[in-house]
């Protein structure tokens, strides 16, 4: 039977948080022992922690790194490090019951597993596999011809390649020293990089229900799109855009300062899309300016959508989390989101994440203030602002880094893998999987009124 284990004879079932839990666990470790090996490095081989953080990175698609990839890694090690951010982009769950659907193996039990990874509500899940797949390949196939165009040299081709993959799965890594830096003034770069970390970061689900409709409305026809795809549209374009107008005013005179409008609007747009889940930069964030910082983390932590390649709370527990509040504030019970009412335990579930998340990143910032407490912050003071925006980074499987993170005791290398790894798999998927599910007590305690706030 699918989903279960027999131990001396006794059948023990693992639920499906558990398996995604053991499941991401088991590349990331599998993944940072390959890349230990000497045919994985240039020169030398990767010591096993900084292996072992870059595979936790890659198959949590985060993009920090402890390392230069570009220059430590071989062609070998380059080609599996992408395997595993390509890997992490799809899903351990959907990438397994594809290559069972090759195989004419695909059984209910995998396929269900897998719509749940993709949020498939009211999808056909071995219709949606087939649709991730496809889609996947054909926007990163056109990626990497809009990037051919602009890359030169002998790893032209390979570097299109690398960082269409990496766009697109929100993963952030690049095999240049200074990321996109150098390609600041290059529209179609910038351009193509940011749409593929848009589709990424919206969801298959989206993109399934947005090629729908707009086939549909090519053939006269209407297709109505889910309260979520409109959520999540809705979401991501005001963020995108408060987020770029914001960053172009925090540093119009600072990092930004000696372009022209034009491409200090387009970089601050791009750093806007690339906060939320990706990690890829354009400019130095090393001597970004604190308020930026801050800005930066609250767009991280919010993250991307769910069913996408990205982390983070979710575009969609935020915007029940503001539509509850907002409720409250009027007096009215029920949660109503365009013209939808929200069940209640929509609203629980969103609250206790909000809530497993914040103590999550307390222990993660409380923990790296005494690991790197005797390290030094190279030009900054403000230790507690970049300390909590790798974590935040981390958490958000984003990828931006201040410039701590290659300077990281490996106490503060094992606090960023674990953020790393609960940001992915998530914090209620994490805590599922931990806890056991408990009885409903026999009785209830008397109710009694307590004073809050």
């Amino acid at each position: 039977m699918a989903g279960t284990t027999r131990i001396r004879g006794a059948t023990v079932g693992l639920s499906g948080p558990t398996r995604t839990v053991l499941g991401f666990a088991l590349a990331i470790l599998l993944g940072g022992l390959v890349l230990s090996m000497s045919f994985s490095g240039r020169a030398e081989p990767v010591p096993f922690i900084d292996a072992l953080f870059t595979s936790t990175s890659a198959v949590c698609v985060t993009g920090l790194s402890t390392i230069d990839v570009g220059q430590r890694l071989s062609p070998t090690g380059q080609g599996i490090l992408l395997g595993l951010i390509q890997l992490g982009g799809l899903g351990i769950t959907t990438v397994s019951t594809f290559l069972l659907l090759t195989a004419g193996r695909a059984t209910l039990g995998h396929a269900r597993g897998a719509g749940e990874t993709l949020a498939a509500v009211r999808v056909q899940p071995l219709r949606l596999i087939w649709w991730v797949v496809g889609s996947t390949l054909a926007i990163e196939a056109c990626g990497v011809l809009l990037l051919l165009w602009r890359f030169e040299g002998d790893g032209a081709a390979w570097s299109a390649v690398f960082h269409s993959v990496s766009a697109f799965c929100n993963a952030g890594f690049s095999l240049n020293p200074d990321n996109l830096i150098g390609y600041r003034s290059d529209p179609v770069v910038l351009t193509t990089v940011s749409v593929l970390i848009m589709t990424g970061g919206i969801g298959f689900i989206v993109l399934r229900q947005v090629t729908l409709w707009a086939w549909s409305l090519l053939r006269g026809r209407r297709f109505p799109l889910f309260l979520h795809s409109r959520v999540v549209l809705l979401a991501n374009a005001m963020l995108w855009l408060l987020g770029g107008a914001m960053f172009l005013g925090l540093e119009r005179n600072a990092l930004l300062s000696d372009e022209s409008f034009l491409v200090a609007a387009g970089n601050a747009m791009f750093h806007s899309i690339s906060a939320r889940t990706a990690g890829f930069n354009s400019v130095d964030l090393a001597f970004a300016r604190e308020p930026t910082l801050f800005l930066m983390m609250f767009l991280m932590l919010i993250g991307a959508s769910p069913g996408s390649c990205g982390g983070g709370m979710k575009v969609t527990t935020v915007s029940v989390i503001l539509a509850t509040m907002f409720a409250r504030l009027r007096g009215v019970e029920a949660v109503t989101v365009l013209r939808r009412t929200i069940p209640p335990a929509t609203v629980q579930r969103s609250f206790l994440l909000l809530s497993i998340v914040l103590a999550l990143l307390t222990l993660i910032v409380t923990g790296l203030l005494f690991a790197e407490e005797a390290a030094p912050v190279e030009g900054r003071a403000d230790r507690l602002t970049v300390l909590s925006f790798e974590a935040v980074s981390a958490f958000g499987t984003v990828g931006l880094s201040a410039g701590v993170t290659p300077t990281l005791t490996t106490a503060g290398k094992l606090l960023i893998i674990t953020a790393m790894f609960v940001g992915r798999v998530g914090p209620l998927v994490v805590a599922l999987a931990i806890l056991r599910p408990r009885s409903h007590p026999p009785f209830a305690y008397p109710l009694e009124e307590l004073a809050i706030g």
